[in-house]
């Protein structure tokens, strides 16, 4: 989730405890901005810091992997990306690997896309158009050179995370290939919900609260909770178990972290029962519960989790398309192709 959903979370588990409603009433908020600061935390801390503490093996730079021309060569990154995930597999170690943006201005960036194509056993390098850094394309912004490049992979595939990773603005991320059991297994950003998002984490920050007051420790411990049960309902998951597991378990793969309709639903969610509990608390309530309950707070949601799941219906009904966007049957006329081949599309 975004970090404004986490912090409004934060926000609403905090509002659950009437002296922290009570002490907001007399100007001292320090109560609720506890439970959002926990709450927006974990990220804070992977994005912010240890990100930059993570050791790579090899770096997929496009403006330095070039063809002789001087373009971005898909062909021969494609043949890196491989090659890292064959000697992972061929070694039975973790190999980590740093997918690098291509910016070309202030306000310009060559996007191009990573697949790991578990069917074919196949790493796609494809350059796509130049985006500005609100991600819109730029109009007129053909790609000079090939554009496509394939490298086999000589084990299985297992993709934990998207098939397809899009590089454009910004820093780009990282994946790790590991040997698991008789397949390579991909893990995206690999720095990202592990201690951080974990049971110790929550712990963590319950005994700091205390220190502060007991209620507090309940705040933070509880909003830290919040953020990691809410993170696991993504695709991703989290290390919740962290040192004793090593890897992040599965999400549920309920929605995306990026997704519009989640992210305002628990804004709204959080708000409302910020609001909700203001009331409860207070000398003089006022608000109905069941009605509110009802109406402010589950009647968005429904609407629009029904709009949510009408457009997933929608997307179904299209013809079935490769994640580059190409259609089935031009994927396979492409992979008849000898796999060192450049291919222009």
């Amino acid at each position: 989730m975004k970090g404004i959903a986490h912090f409004a979370t934060g926000l609403a588990v905090a509002s659950f405890f009437p002296g922290v409603i009570h002490s907001a009433a007399q100007n001292q908020s320090f109560g609720l901005l506890l439970g959002g600061f926990a709450g927006l935390l974990p990220d804070t801390l992977d994005f912010k810091f240890f990100r930059y503490f993570e050791q790579v093996d090899d770096e997929i730079d496009p403006a330095k992997i070039t063809t002789s021309s001087g373009h971005p060569d898909p062909q021969a990154m494609a043949q890196r990306i491989a090659e890292s995930m064959n000697q992972a597999f061929e070694r039975d170690t973790r190999i980590r690997v740093q997918l690098h943006t291509l910016r070309l201005g202030a306000d310009l960036w060559r996007q191009y896309s990573v697949t790991l194509d578990a069917a074919s056993r196949r790493v796609l390098v494809r350059m796509g158009p130049v985006v500005t850094t609100g991600q819109v394309p730029y109009a007129g912004s053909a790609v000079p050179g090939p554009t496509l490049g394939q490298a086999r992979v000589e084990a299985p595939i297992h993709n934990t995370y998207d098939a397809e990773t899009k590089i454009d603005i910004f820093s780009g991320p990282s994946l790790a290939f590991e040997r698991a059991k008789d397949a390579v297994k991909v893990t995206f950003v690999p720095w990202h919900r592990v201690w951080t998002h974990s049971l110790l984490m929550v712990l963590l920050l319950g005994a700091i609260g205390t220190f502060i007051a007991p209620a507090y420790g309940l705040v933070m411990a509880l909003a830290a909770l919040a953020h990691v049960l809410v993170d696991q309902l993504g695709n991703m998951g989290c290390n919740l178990f962290f040192p004793v597991a090593r890897n992040r378990m599965p999400g549920l793969g309920w929605m995306r972290s990026g997704d519009a309709i989640p992210n305002f639903l628990m804004v709204w969610v959080s708000l409302t029962i910020l609001f909700l509990n203001i009331d409860r608390f207070s000398e003089t309530p006022s608000i109905s519960l069941l009605p509110y309950l009802l109406g402010v707070v589950l009647g968005p949601c429904v609407l629009f989790l029904g709009l949510a799941l009408w457009d997933r219906l929608r997307s179904l009904r299209q013809p079935a398309m490769h994640p580059h966007g190409l259609e089935m049957a031009t994927l396979a006329a492409i992979e008849a192709l000898d796999e060192t081949s450049e291919v222009d599309i």
